[in-house]
């Protein structure tokens, strides 16, 4: 053997590591991954959250009013109605695909892999164990932004509504 091919296969050897390190991960440590993140339990505690959001959404939206038992039957038909496109939309088995999918077309598998050590880590074990209370707390903080933030696209809304009136009796186009 030459020197030529002894440089050649040297250098398909060293660059091995550098092409197995950028294979897309195995759908099997994908899987891993998810059960390792419980992803599948952050996603229910994410509806439920959703769930709560728009409950209370709803009673802000009432403003303190009573409401006759009609009125209230229609709002309760709505949150039901709501509640199942959330469940049936945000459904494990439509998203895991999405997931392995995502996942493949991101990561490298040298990459998942340390992912997947840091999560069997006892320090990646303490971040999966308070996920849904930092979860909670995020939801809870954002709540409060999403309200300000509504009030002031209502607001922007209503101007805008009066400039187009204003324009109309104008007779401006």
């Amino acid at each position: 053997m030459n020197i030529r091919h002894l440089a050649i296969c040297a250098c398909l050897l060293a660059a091995a590591p550098a092409i197995a390190n950028d294979a897309p991960p195995t759908e099997e440590s994908i899987q891993q991954l998810l059960t390792l993140s419980n992803a599948r339990e952050l996603l229910d505690q994410i509806k439920l959250q959703m769930e709560t959001t728009m409950t209370a959404a709803m009673r802000d939206a009432q403003q303190g009013q009573t409401l006759t038992p009609e009125r209230q039957a229609v709002l309760d038909r709505m949150r039901t109605k709501m509640t199942a496109v959330v469940n049936q939309m945000l459904n494990w088995d439509v998203l895991q695909p999405i997931y392995v999918r995502t996942y493949k077309a991101s990561l490298t598998q040298n990459e998942l892999d340390g992912i997947i050590n840091f999560y069997q880590s006892s320090a990646g074990q303490a971040y999966i164990k308070k996920m849904p209370l930092i979860m909670q707390n995020v939801m809870g903080e954002m709540q409060g932004l999403i309200k300000t933030m509504q009030q002031k696209l209502v607001e922007i809304r209503k101007e805008t509504a009066h400039e187009l009136k204003d324009l109309n009796a104008q007779g401006g186009s």
